[in-house]
């Protein structure tokens, strides 16, 4: 993900230096964190959607910390109840059995960018927007296409969901595949963006038949005869509760409908957030500068904590939200 990493880095400090001023998130009053953080002790190599990947070989993902020590230049990719998937810079894929065996290695023509998992089969995206099908049990490509073209993109790349009996493949152009894993070669695609960079899918989630997608511009709700658009610079998205919580580059907290009807929206001025959680009743939304607010469901109350600035990643995982070299407990922090 080296090349993705430094392609992101190039598009921010062209907006940094293309920016006379930039304003900074202060709240007033902030409260100490310390009770609930502790030090992990590690330090990234990879941060995907999905997962962390650390120096030393061990990863986190949406369910914690893995079974598994990845060897040095592998990354972890994404799981199912059977199967770990892993990958390098050059192509090379690992997939484990979830007791922690290895069951083989194999090297693909370019590198994996995301993936799902359905049974026997990976359903994937590769560099230049390749999709394709590989069969675990045969060990071989099974379908493989390129999809469209794919300039700058955001390194938030969302991997494949089911939705039913629906595998959903989120492509580098803005697109969704979407495909019946017994007639893969049926597949439908639906376009959610129309913009040439920066054009990616960033989020994907559902609920119940509903999807709920996100570019960099926009928010999406897909459901058979009805699609719902939010339009606003996406920061980040969390699904709880049927509901829908986004954060946007405008520094607000908006929580929708499935069909992205706004319910409750709360803005901090100059808030540039980095990650959100919602998780025990409670809405995370974490600003770069190291200030997490921890609101009600209903976006009214709040109180804001210092936890430090975001100076490598964040991710969170349940109620745990580990940020660069450290771990914290949000389930120790309220809003009142």
């Amino acid at each position: 993900m080296k090349i993705f990493h430094a392609l992101l880095a190039t598009i921010l400090l062209a907006g940094i230096t293309g920016c006379s001023k930039k304003e900074y998130f202060e709240p007033e009053n902030t409260h100490s964190a310390s009770v609930a953080i502790t030090s992990t002790g590690k330090k990234a190599a990879s941060v995907m959607r999905d997962g962390v990947t650390f120096t030393d070989g061990t990863y986190i993902s949406k369910r914690g910390m893995g079974s598994v020590k990845l060897p040095e230049g592998f990354h972890f990719v994404n799981e199912s109840s059977t199967y770990i998937l892993a990958a390098d810079d050059t192509g090379k894929i690992r997939v484990y059995r979830k007791n922690g065996t290895l069951l083989f290695e194999e090297k693909l023509d370019l590198p994996l960018i995301s993936a799902g998992i359905r049974g026997d089969r990976i359903f994937f995206v590769q560099q230049n927007n390749v999709f394709g099908i590989y069969s675990i049990s045969s060990r071989k490509i099974v379908i493989s296409a390129k999809v469209g073209r794919a300039y700058a993109i955001d390194t938030r790349i969302a991997n494949p969901i089911m939705v039913g009996s629906l595998m959903i493949v989120p492509t580098l152009d803005g697109k969704l595949l979407i495909i019946n894993p017994a007639d893969p070669r049926g597949a439908r695609g639906m376009a959610i963006g129309n913009q040439y960079n920066l054009n990616n899918v960033i989020f994907l989630s559902k609920i119940g038949g509903t999807i709920i997608a996100a570019t960099p511009r926009k928010l999406v709700s897909a459901a058979p005869g009805a699609m719902n658009k939010f339009e606003a610079p996406i920061a980040d998205v969390k699904i709880a509760g049927g509901k829908v919580y986004a954060l946007t580059g405008n520094g607000e907290v908006v929580k929708l409908t499935p069909s992205l009807k706004v319910l409750a929206r709360k803005k901090f001025q100059y808030a540039q957030f980095a990650a959100i959680a919602v998780t025990g009743g409670k809405v995370y939304a974490l600003d770069r500068s190291g200030a997490l607010i921890v609101m009600d469901t209903s976006l009214k109350k709040y109180k804001i904590y210092d936890i430090g600035s975001v100076d490598d990643f964040v991710f969170v995982a349940g109620n745990r939200l580990y940020k660069d070299d450290e771990l914290v407990d949000l389930s120790r922090l309220g809003y009142e």
